[in-house]
């Protein structure tokens, strides 16, 4: 099973569960599973991994993925062929028992959003449309810090995260689109509901 044009959302946390031995899935893992060059199914599994409940909840982990998420868009945006990851990244893991807990809750809708996909406006979806996407998924990725601080809200940037990864994998423009509304939004959020004066050196 792989993540695909077809069935790219549901297959890409069924894909990690099933396929990777252990309780635990490093990084590397999913990095061997999904093949050196797949950034789009990669960074849609990150986002899910902020957006679904209780993964989102986990103390550091948003603050981690996004910088992760920012390590791969940068390389999309110097035009590299192959992901890259330093060895400490590689090693970090999580308990296969969280994903499994999220995939469960959230498979019915992960089904239905896959029957949304497909593609359409594919020139929304050439070298220049990715580059200016992962643009933003960097600076989507950047917000997660801040909104660490603010309960479930790291689910906002992670969303329009996971429209751009999947956009990526099934070459859907109007899922590229989407994604820009919702880092509008995901902007405003983290404008509104981060306490900046908490934060260290305002």
């Amino acid at each position: 099973m792989t993540a695909s044009r077809d069935d790219p959302l549901e297959n890409v946390l069924d894909r990690a569960i099933n396929d990777i031995d252990g309780e635990k899935i490093t990084f590397g893992d999913v990095l061997d599973l999904f093949g050196d060059r797949s950034f789009g199914p990669v960074i849609a599994f990150l986002g899910l991994l902020v957006v679904l409940p209780p993964l989102g909840a986990v103390p550091g982990l948003p603050a981690l993925i996004g910088l992760i998420i920012i390590m791969f868009s940068l390389q999309i945006l110097f035009g590299a062929k192959h992901i890259w990851v330093p060895k400490f990244v590689q090693k970090r893991s999580i308990g296969k028992d969280k994903l499994k807990a999220a995939n469960c809750r959230a498979k019915p809708w992960l089904k239905r959003i896959d029957k949304l996909i497909s593609e359409r406006l594919e020139f929304l979806t050439g070298r220049i449309a990715v580059v200016v996407a992962a643009l933003m998924v960097t600076l989507l990725a950047l917000l997660m810090i801040p909104l660490e601080l603010v309960p479930f809200a790291v689910a906002a940037p992670g969303a329009a995260i996971v429209l751009f990864g999947l956009a990526f994998v099934a070459r859907d423009g109007v899922l590229m689109l989407l994604g820009y509304v919702a880092s509008i939004a995901a902007t405003v959020i983290t404008i509104i509901t981060v306490p900046w004066g908490s934060l260290p050196g305002l």
